[in-house]
């Protein structure tokens, strides 16, 4: 059964497993508008998406006028949303902003997303990035463009260093998620991803080995 980290009348803020698509597609077994349905009993409205191998906080609607009304929410400059991430390398600085175009469908959107070091050895980095707008992979294409791809990214990463990655330390998904989501109106909400079982794994291994 998913996880849910919060509801109300409106929504269902859920622990999205990393490897389930949000919506129904091709070659789509179950997705999270299937497994929501089956588990708590009604057909959810998608208001915001994660990709398939990002787990975390994901918002979902119980009517589409609570969509509509949530989807402006999440847009406000009062919501954060900030994610996790292990990266290669360290940031120089540790703390800043990307603020550059990203690419979506062969257009240059604006972007930016906030980060800091969490903490660093010597060749990996634990991460954490705030969005500061919504961006289809703004966040995998920042880290890859300052020189820092999100370890397992298999579309803006490293592909070398994946290799060595999933040999070394198991790493064979994206080691991204959504750690929070943080809403100020119309009601305080406080929700907090659990750490993907990908992370758990990692940090136990991590321990004596070097990529």
């Amino acid at each position: 059964m998913i996880k849910a980290l919060f509801a109300n009348d409106d929504i269902l803020i859920i622990d999205k497993p990393a490897g389930l698509p949000v919506q129904p597609g091709e070659a789509v077994g179950i997705s999270v508008l299937d497994a929501v349905e089956r588990d708590y009993g009604f057909r959810p409205f998608l208001v915001h998406r994660l990709d398939k191998e990002t787990s975390g906080c994901l918002l979902l609607a119980r009517t589409s006028r609570s969509a509509s009304f949530y989807s402006s929410v999440l847009s406000s400059v009062s919501t954060r949303k900030v994610y996790r991430a292990i990266i290669l390398g360290r940031p120089k600085p540790e703390k800043g902003v990307f603020d550059s175009d990203v690419r979506y469908r062969g257009k240059a959107l604006s972007a930016k997303t906030y980060y800091k070091s969490l903490e660093i050895w010597d060749d990996l980095s634990l991460v954490e990035a705030e969005l500061g707008s919504g961006r289809t992979h703004q966040i995998r294409q920042h880290f890859a463009r300052a020189g820092w791809p999100i370890a397992g990214d298999d579309k803006y990463g490293n592909f070398g260093q994946n290799r060595l990655l999933a040999k070394n330390l198991n790493i064979k998904r994206l080691m991204l998620y959504a750690f929070s989501l943080s809403i100020e109106k119309p009601e305080k909400i406080y929700a907090e991803a659990g750490l993907p079982p990908h992370f758990e794994d990692f940090f136990k291994r991590r321990s004596g080995n070097t990529v």
